[in-house]
C-alpha cells in the first residue's frame, strides 16, 4: 500500500524543538506535582500500564480526564501532569490515566482500558470526599481518540449518569484511523482498513453532548483535516461543535496552552461546563486536602 499518508503523521525528525517541549513539560509535571495533592499510580486493572494519578479538588469540582497521546505506542502520563497544575488552579479536580500500549496489546484493548478507567477515577474521587458535580474528556494526538471513546462508553454508564458528562475537547486528536494503515505506524498497530473504520469516531453514533476541538495552525494538513472531518460529521449529526485552531502551535507545542491559567483552552473548557472561571476561582479559596480512604 502506499504510504502516501506517511509525511502528515510521522514527522518527528522534522521537528527538533520537541526535545526542548517535553523537557519544559517535564519540569512543569514536576511542579504540579510539588505544589497540588495528587494521588499517584493509582490502579484500575491488572496490566502494570493500568493506573492514573490524581489531582484532587474539592468536592463538587468539575472533573477533567486527560489521556496522554504517542500514537498508543509510547509516553506516560507524568508527563503530563502539569496539565492538571494549570487545571487545579482554575478549581478542578484532574486525572491522567494511563492505558496499555501497542504492539503488546491491540488498539482495541487501548480502547477498553481507557473505558474502565473511568468509573475507577470516580471511586477514588469519591473515597476522598472529591465527588464530581460535572465531568468531561479530553486528551492529546491518540488521547484525544481515547477522549471520545471514554466518554461515548463511559457516559452510558449507569453509576455514572448521577453526574452530568459535559462533553469532550480533545486536542489535535485522531478520529480517522483509516490513513494511519498505510504509515510505518501500522508496524505496532497492525490495523486493518476494517478495524481502523471500526475504530474511527468519524463512524460513530456519538452522545448527544458537546464537542471542543482544538488543533494547531501549524499542524499538518493531516491532522487539522482530522479535526475538520470530525466537527463536520459532528455538525451534520446536529451535536454541538466548535473548532479552534490554535495560532502558531505545532503537533508538540500545541498543549503550550495548557500551562496557562487563562488561555483560549481553558476557557473554553470552563465555558463547556458551564461555570465560566468566576464561579471556579470561587472554589479555589479555603479548601482542606482531601484524604484517599
Amino acid at each position: 500500500m502506499a504510504r502516501a499518508d506517511e509525511p502528515d503523521y510521522v514527522f518527528r525528525d522534522r521537528h527538533p524543538e520537541r526535545h526542548d517541549v517535553y523537557a519544559l513539560y517535564d519540569m512543569e509535571s514536576e511542579r504540579s506535582r510539588k505544589e497540588f495533592q495528587c494521588f499517584l499510580d493509582l490502579p484500575y486493572g491488572q496490566h502494570e500500564r493500568m493506573t492514573f494519578d490524581l489531582f484532587p479538588g474539592r468536592r463538587n469540582s468539575p472533573l477533567v480526564i486527560f489521556f496522554h497521546g504517542g500514537y498508543w505506542q509510547s509516553l506516560d502520563k507524568r508527563r503530563f501532569s502539569f496539565v492538571a497544575g494549570a487545571l487545579r488552579a482554575r478549581g478542578f479536580s484532574v486525572a491522567l490515566p494511563n492505558y496499555p500500549l501497542a504492539p503488546g496489546v491491540t488498539l482495541e484493548r487501548c480502547v477498553a482500558a481507557a473505558v474502565s478507567s473511568v468509573p475507577a477515577v470516580f471511586e477514588a474521587l469519591s473515597r476522598c470526599g472529591a465527588q464530581p458535580s460535572v465531568w468531561l474528556t479530553s486528551g492529546h494526538s491518540a488521547g484525544g481518540h481515547l477522549a471520545v471513546w471514554a466518554g461515548k462508553a463511559a457516559s452510558q454508564m449507569p453509576q455514572l449518569r448521577t453526574r452530568p458528562f459535559a462533553g469532550m475537547a480533545p486536542i489535535s486528536g485522531i478520529f480517522d484511523l483509516q490513513p494511519l494503515v498505510g504509515t510505518s505506524l501500522n508496524r505496532a498497530l497492525k490495523l486493518t482498513l476494517a478495524r481502523a473504520a471500526g475504530l474511527g469516531p468519524v463512524n460513530q453514533d456519538l452522545p448527544r453532548t458537546s464537542y471542543r476541538l482544538f488543533v494547531g495552525s501549524d499542524e499538518t494538513a493531516g491532522f487539522v483535516g482530522q479535526s475538520e472531518t470530525f466537527r463536520h460529521r459532528l455538525s451534520d449529526a446536529g451535536r454541538d461543535v466548535i473548532i479552534q485552531r490554535l495560532a502558531g502551535r505545532n503537533h508538540y507545542t500545541v498543549l503550550k496552552d495548557l500551562l496557562s491559567t487563562d488561555s483560549s483552552v481553558m476557557k473554553a473548557i470552563e465555558d463547556l461546563i458551564g461555570t465560566g472561571g468566576g464561579n471556579l476561582a470561587n472554589r479555589r479559596g479555603g479548601e482542606k486536602s482531601p484524604e484517599l480512604r
